[in-house]
């Protein structure tokens, strides 16, 4: 907040506006930095999905959210409270409904679409393609986007409650499995990052319960420091990989 007044302070050196309409924008920018401020803090609360992944009820909670928090800062006669109070309610409402639909399945079947089986065991359906409002255009598209360029090779294509499709090829057509090729993989879990840019990541050091002792005889084995580095990760079965600055193209 300070350095953004500053940085207006600065502007108004370089462009002289008349006090009474600079206070105007001084209210006006500390409005905007509180509504943003406080928007991030409620799209938090209420979960971190994506805008491609809400479902209807998110999505007009959404705009909802977008046009109240405007007013306070397109009319600066409008108290701010009469922006919160609004926003509060929503974001009240959205959570509460979300813990009743995972307790209640029949709220959940009327705010919340079902998955639509477009193909199923590898016939289509023609019902939900019209019920749905998708032609074969569109569902050939969506199988080439999936990696898919024969629909005689999808056993199931469906539609998820947030609006994206699923593709499972039938069983001759999907990739052998370490099961089926008789393997038995050691499993390597994620990668965890420790050094970063430079920087000792002690957030992954925690979680990986290594200590920066450890980290710093590793990197001495490979004849490097951390800031010579800049990726170096460690995977749940304890292998480490090292990308120096050196390796980076520039």
């Amino acid at each position: 907040m300070i350095f953004c007044y500053i940085n207006f302070s600065f502007l108004s050196i370089l462009f002289p506006i008349p006090n009474k309409k600079r206070d105007k924008m001084t209210t006006l920018l500390i409005r905007t930095v509180l509504i943003y401020i406080f928007l991030i803090s409620i799209m938090r609360l209420m979960g971190k999905r994506q805008l491609g992944e809400l479902e209807v009820s998110e999505l007009v909670s959404t705009i909802l959210l977008s046009d109240i928090a405007s007013l306070p800062i397109t009319d600066q006669a409008i108290p701010l409270m009469y922006a919160v109070i609004p926003i509060i309610t929503i974001t009240a409402f959205e959570v509460g409904m979300s813990l009743l639909l995972t307790k209640a399945r029949f709220f959940k079947n009327i705010l919340s679409a079902r998955p639509a089986a477009l193909i199923r065991r590898g016939q289509i359906d023609k019902k939900e393609m019209m019920k749905n409002r998708i032609s074969i255009d569109e569902l050939l598209s969506e199988l080439r986007q999936q990696g898919v360029g024969d629909i005689s090779e999808v056993e199931y294509a469906i539609i998820e409650q947030n609006g994206k499709m699923t593709v499972l090829p039938k069983r001759r057509y999907s990739q052998p499995t370490c099961d089926d090729l008789g393997l038995s993989p050691k499993e390597h879990g994620i990668c965890h990052v420790l050094i970063s840019d430079g920087k000792i990541d002690r957030y992954g050091l925690k979680i990986t319960n290594k200590t920066e002792e450890w980290l710093i005889r590793t990197l001495k084995k490979q004849s490097t420091t951390p800031d010579e580095v800049f990726l170096m990760t460690l995977d749940d079965s304890g292998q480490s990989k090292i990308i120096k600055r050196s390796e980076l193209l520039l």
